[in-house]
């Protein structure tokens, strides 16, 4: 381009300030997409005068500008009369083209009523002033310390190249809460300073962890999956949770401004403006109380609590432990904690609500309502009873036997009461693989259910035509794999007259909504929430008159038994799950947390 401009135009312009004064212009407003339209031509004085329009993209949006050339002819060549004024019409030579971004705020993350699960308020970034420390090397030491970070990354902080005597140099971002605790043993850290900033801030921690998830910096890669979608090297993107699954809701865009400064950096005009645009919150169904309710029973567990509204299908809580505090990663997590999550066996980066697991015996509340709905069996029908009980011969010393015997006819209420795997067992090899598969299949057992997250699918296996594998799916065992939510939506047929209920997680004003309508006859959904409330009564007071079962599902060969309790009253279902409760009363140890969220849950 160089050679192209007129030999006075060299004499104002040697070629490394001019090819740096058009770089520095252009690349600083992300120039892009350049249009030039010849409009017209004429002979004038010192050559000839060619006016065009020129469009082009920029950080700011659109640049569009009438303009005009002069080429003057030099020797036998033609060459531009260049000045600044080409670049745009109005920029002369000792202007200067500055461009200032304006940052959006982040959408929040809101519960039912209002309240915050994540929203942009105030952190505080922690640091020390390059050389105010007489001794920087205790410094250093007890900063590390008191922030639970490594000194190698504070003496790396202070060695930026960036870095020079008398500036704040931030080394960990903390919440409110965490400057309270800390603040008195920093003020007594020589040349350490504690600045206020706004960042991404998760008020409950690891209550909503997998619910919300997180934020963090974009990355090189993530920049270039979501190339021209407003993401810069200093934006934030959703990691996990609702942070990532809302993400192009919630973000913000970035507002910029290119203009045109004079000598004295005096506003001259400006060339274009893109507006900065707030991301939209995103209301979710959620009610802090029962999170917290849902909270406070698994909190000290490995497991998940799952609580809907039973006649809308509104996610009221959703709870996986053990979790992390989001608030770390979101604030740039140190490499200590991150490896304390990833080596913990207890898996906290794994997110229980959406996984699938086998149901035991919760389970036979849903082999019930098929043999009713089926008219396999009636709530009468009764089966002899026996201490093990095989089909035929063909199963060898297989047989399913008792959890417990009782006097009581084996009828299907009794059944759920003393939960009698030979029961469930013979109701579903009378049911037969055809009718049972089909009933799972419209109920949701291999399908993606209709959710912002991506919940594993349910599954019964591929062996219901072996007659063993088809009886202990009855009783919850066999191949099923169930997750919480799903679990917990199937339960709302029994208070809504057969139709199981869409489980969603934005707000929509109370509106109901139905995954499956008339799985089931009326008829079967009420006499199967009657003989589950008499199992639940079976387990304690049940002042809400809830309907549910227990369940223990031995996995691993036995060497694992999942806690389970499901249960549906006139205003939620609840579903608790916890991991292993071999050695801690199998069910009958989730049975307190079931009743606790009941009673509380309003």
């Amino acid at each position: 381009m160089y050679s192209l401009i007129s030999t006075d135009a060299k004499k104002k312009w040697n070629e490394d300030d001019f090819v740096k004064r058009n770089k520095n212009i252009y690349e600083g407003i992300d120039a892009t997409d350049f249009n030039m339209e010849i409009k017209d031509s004429k002979d004038v004085d010192a050559g000839t005068e060619i006016s065009y329009h020129m469009r082009m993209k920029s950080a700011a949006g659109d640049i569009s500008f009438d303009n005009k050339a002069t080429i003057v002819k030099e020797d036998k060549d033609y060459r531009i009369a260049w000045d600044s004024t080409q670049i745009f019409p109005q920029l002369t030579d000792s202007d200067k083209v500055n461009v200032s971004i304006t940052e959006g705020t982040r959408g929040s993350i809101l519960d039912r009523n209002g309240n915050a699960l994540a929203e942009q308020g105030s952190v505080y970034q922690v640091g020390l002033i390059a050389g105010s420390m007489k001794n920087e090397k205790d410094s250093i030491t007890a900063l590390a310390k008191e922030l639970a970070i490594s000194e190698d990354s504070v003496k790396k902080a202070l060695s930026a190249s960036w870095v020079q005597d008398d500036m704040f140099v931030p080394v960990k971002t903390i919440t409110k809460q965490k400057r309270a605790d800390i603040i008195e043993a920093l003020r007594n850290i020589e040349g350490v300073s504690v600045q206020e900033a706004t960042g991404r801030v998760y008020p409950y921690g690891e209550m909503t962890a997998h619910l919300t998830g997180y934020v963090q910096n974009v990355t090189a890669e993530d920049l270039e999956k979501h190339k021209n979608e407003g993401y810069t090297t200093t934006s934030i993107i959703g990691k996990s949770g609702l942070e990532s699954i809302y993400e192009s809701k919630l973000k913000a865009v970035s507002g910029c401004k290119v203009i045109i400064v004079d000598e004295n950096g005096d506003l001259k005009d400006t060339v274009a403006e893109q507006k900065a645009k707030d991301g939209q919150d995103i209301r979710t169904t959620i009610d802090i109380d029962a999170q917290k309710a849902a909270y406070e029973e698994v909190k000290n567990d490995a497991g998940s609590a799952v609580v809907m509204n039973s006649h809308t299908g509104e996610m009221l809580a959703m709870v996986s432990m053990p979790a992390y505090d989001p608030n770390d990663f979101a604030m740039g997590m140190d490499t200590k904690t991150w490896d304390s999550l990833n080596n913990n066996k207890q898996k906290p980066l794994l997110n229980r609500f959406v996984s699938t697991y086998c149901p035991g015996s919760t389970f036979k509340a849903i082999t019930g309502a098929i043999a009713l709905d089926s008219k396999t069996i009636t709530s009468e029908t009764t089966f002899d009873k026996t201490d093990k009980w095989q089909k035929d011969s063909s199963w060898g010393k297989n047989y399913v036997t008792t959890t417990q015997s009782y006097s009581e006819p084996s009828n299907l209420k009794n059944a759920y009461i003393y939960s009698d795997n030979i029961f469930f067992a013979q109701v579903a090899d009378k049911i037969g693989t055809e009718t049972f598969t089909s009933y799972l299949d419209k109920i949701g057992f291999g399908k993606q259910l209709d959710f912002p997250f991506t919940i594993a699918k349910s599954t019964y296996g591929e062996e219901l035509e072996n007659a063993q594998k088809l009886a202990a799916t009855g009783y919850g065992q066999g191949d099923l794999l169930i997750s919480p939510i799903h679990l917990t939506s199937l339960y709302t047929a029994y208070v809504n007259d057969g139709s199981i209920l869409q489980p969603y997680l934005v707000y929509e004003d109370g509106k109901a909504k139905t995954m499956v309508k008339n799985a089931y006859r009326a008829d079967t959904a009420k006499t199967v929430f009657t003989d589950l409330q008499a199992a639940m009564s079976g387990y304690g007071d049940n002042p809400t008159n809830a309907a549910g079962k227990t369940g223990t599902a031995q996995v691993n060969d036995g060497k694992q038994e999942i806690g389970w309790l499901s249960a549906v009253n006139d205003k939620i279902a609840v579903t608790v799950m916890i991991d292993d409760t071999k050695d801690i009363g199998e069910s009958h140890y989730v049975i307190p947390k079931v009743q606790h969220i009941l009673n509380n849950v309003k």
